[in-house]
């Protein structure tokens, strides 16, 4: 069956091909309203960028490592799981983390190795509240799989 997520699979693997890991990102934002897109390394207490993509500043291609306690990856690595939310000022999960006053809006899925070892997540995030589509989520998710099959890891210099 040809479905939309079929295609924007394809699309996907075609942008990966032709763009590199950067070219997906790229992509992947093209498809959501979320002002970001990265890519992060788990690095012991560090998150360090992969690549990255803002909508507004689309020359800007990395962002400064952070504390994983200071991002909202933290969630995914904690739980091994997607973690989202639409607006982080009505989301009590979020009520105590420290960027929830600034990034108001997060999708995130693990990233993991060919052995199915977790080593860094993917995800989307706005400054602004906004929706999350399951098609924001599957898009991530086949990027993840992708990544796991061609790289089976990334570096931060990739």
């Amino acid at each position: 069956m040809n479905t939309p997520n079929s295609k924007a699979r394809r699309s996907l693997e075609t942008a990966f091909a032709d763009g590199g890991v950067r070219g997906a990102v790229v992509f992947l934002n093209s498809l959501t309203p979320h002002r970001f897109t990265s890519i992060y390394r788990f690095d012991g207490p560090t998150l360090r960028n992969v690549t990255f993509f803002d909508s507004l500043h689309p020359d800007e291609e990395s962002c400064e490592d952070i504390p994983v306690e200071a991002s909202y990856c933290v969630f995914v690595r904690d739980t091994g799981t997607k973690f989202s939310f639409g607006d982080s000022m009505r989301d009590e999960r979020v009520h105590h983390h420290p960027k929830r006053n600034t990034v108001q809006r997060y999708c995130g899925v693990p990233l993991l190795d060919r052995d199915g070892k977790m080593f860094g997540s993917i995800c989307h995030f706005d400054l602004e509240p906004g929706e999350i589509t399951t098609h924001d989520i599957d898009l991530l998710e086949q990027m993840s799989q992708l990544l796991q099959q061609e790289c089976g890891g990334l570096t931060v210099a990739e």
